[in-house]
């Protein structure tokens, strides 16, 4: 009879919705932030008690906090954006397979400590991050919460970063053309032409002949909460028969080129690229790095290159049809996607008569701002006012890059192949390079 009793048989229902609770991930409802003089502190809310880490990193100054068996929601998610305080410039995080990780990025240095509350009245379990950084009262100054800012509309953010200036000239080329010069002036132009386009606005690393130390132009784009940063360049090569304009990313294995090679060595040697070197740093901010999908922000930065490229090639000519990758330290932010475009080279007679003339350099920057505005309303990142409005109008125009396929074009956007015919009115699913889409909603 004991035995009966005792036996496991009967407890096995009951482990088992056990072991299913405690598998379920906790959700992450809510992030808030308190500002006070001196202080700033973070609250994550959650559904479930749940452990956590956190750990600092420099160079530049970050907070790592890892929550375990934890997720998020995507509006969470889609509101991250908007926090910030003043010694917190923003929030990013990445999935894991034990749950999640957040990364405060920070404008200076901060005394960090964390501590879990329990649920209390309308507030389930919180994770609290206390940051402080100088003299503090009890004066709160800023409080945003994600349950309150998640339906706002952001733009999107570009980042223009016209390479050399103030003391430095960059290339020195045929008809006393400066590198420095040209690359301002098309930056600017491009700047004007980003920020006519609604749900867009660019920022200039420069908009005066200035010089820059290298970590100047990626703290800029890291406290812009840039989407994609762009530098221009324009070189001069050893043969004056080199020419044609061409857009690079960052390659982690290597450079494509012998050209590569020679290029990311020169502006490495000036100092003038910003970004963070990859090759010096230990075993955690490898890890970190890794986490923030290094890999996923290089693919989006060759997609977006692509969009350019095509763009350009309507205006210049060009080095190489298809986006190159080299080490360029500029590109190395890894959360930031980034492209390298060279103008042209002032070594050549043709294209430094080209990169004198405005109306040529106002043709590009066009040209380039097209290239911009395609991929972002084709792939709008959430929370953006392009993204809300492509909601809404339950439709928008997808321009065919080459190596495109109807399929995949249907695939991407997240609508069937048969209603991606009927809206173009396509008898077959061949399409060319250039030719715009309809893509219907849904």
């Amino acid at each position: 009879m004991y035995k009966k009793i005792f036996s496991l048989n009967w407890l096995w229902p009951v482990l088992l919705l056990t072991m299913s609770v405690f598998a379920q991930a906790a959700q992450v409802k809510d992030i808030r932030v308190a500002q006070q003089t001196g202080a700033t502190r973070l609250v994550f809310e959650l559904d479930a008690s749940v452990s956590h880490r956190m750990f600092p990193l420099s160079n530049p100054d970050r907070i790592v906090l890892d929550v375990s068996n934890a997720d998020i929601s995507q509006d969470v998610v889609n509101g991250l954006s908007a926090l910030s305080s003043d010694v917190l410039m923003r929030v990013r995080y990445a999935k894991r397979d034990d749950g999640m990780r957040f990364v405060l990025d920070l404008n200076k240095k901060v005394k960090a400590k964390t501590s879990e509350l329990s649920a209390s009245g309308e507030y389930g379990p919180r994770i609290m991050v206390e940051l402080e950084y100088g003299a503090q009262n009890n004066t709160v100054a800023v409080v945003k919460s994600l349950a309150s800012i998640s339906d706002e509309k952001r733009d999107v953010v570009v980042v223009i970063d016209p390479g050399h200036g103030g003391k430095d000239p960059g290339a020195l080329g045929q008809y006393k053309v400066r590198e420095k010069d040209v690359v301002l002036s098309i930056g600017l132009e491009l700047a004007k032409r980003l920020n006519a386009i609604q749900g867009i606005k660019a920022v200039m690393t420069r908009s005066t002949d200035e010089y820059l130390q290298l970590r100047d132009r990626s703290r800029i784009a890291r406290e812009a909460n840039a989407d994609l940063m762009i530098s221009i360049h324009a070189d001069a090569f050893t043969k004056p028969s080199a020419r044609g304009a061409s857009v690079w990313a960052l390659s982690l294995s290597g450079k494509t080129s012998e050209m590569g090679r020679w290029l990311a060595q020169q502006e490495q040697a000036a100092d003038l690229v910003g970004g963070i070197s990859l090759d010096d740093k230990d075993q955690l901010l490898a890890e970190v790095l890794l986490d923030m999908s290094m890999n996923s922000t290089i693919q989006m930065s060759l997609d977006i290159g692509e969009k350019v490229l095509r763009e350009m090639k309507q205006v210049a000519v060009l080095h190489k049809n298809s986006v190159q990758q080299a080490g360029f330290v500029v590109l190395k932010s890894p959360d930031i996607p980034s492209i390298l475009i060279e103008t042209g080279f002032v070594s050549n007679k043709t294209e430094a008569k080209n990169l004198s003339s405005g109306t040529y350099r106002r043709k590009l920057a066009a040209s380039i701002a097209e290239g911009v505005e395609d991929f972002f309303f084709s792939n709008p990142p959430d929370g953006t006012y392009i993204a809300w409005r492509k909601k809404q109008s339950g439709g928008y125009t997808y321009t065919v890059s080459k190596g495109d396929t109807l399929s995949e074009i249907a695939r991407k956007n997240g609508v069937s192949l048969d209603s991606l015919r009927s809206a173009n009115t396509l008898r077959n699913d061949v399409i060319w390079v250039g030719q715009k889409l309809s893509i219907p909603a849904g």
